[in-house]
């Protein structure tokens, strides 16, 4: 699984981020734009990019009033439970 990958998953699955993150505040946390935060959650999410196979299905993004909005599924709660080893909340 690509780096940027695992640093979204670890990011969502802080205490306190069951309702989600604004898009740019993600972004910020990682350090990076959020089109190459995008990119990464379209393959992290569960539409077919391209034509192709259908992603895992950990992500949801969506629209609320105007921002991008970014959380976990239940599926992807689940997988974060049992393979990110736990690690201290960033700043």
């Amino acid at each position: 699984m690509p780096a940027l990958a695992l640093a979204i998953l670890r990011e969502l699955a802080q205490p306190g981020l069951q309702d989600g993150l604004a898009l740019p505040a993600l972004s910020k946390r990682l350090g990076l734009g959020a089109s190459a935060v995008l990119r990464q959650l379209s393959a992290l999410g569960d539409a077919p990019l391209g034509g192709g196979q259908r992603g895992p299905g950990w992500v949801h993004v969506w629209q609320d009033q105007g921002r991008w909005r970014v959380a976990l599924t239940a599926e992807g709660r689940a997988w974060c439970a049992q393979a990110l080893p736990p690690c201290p909340p960033t700043a």
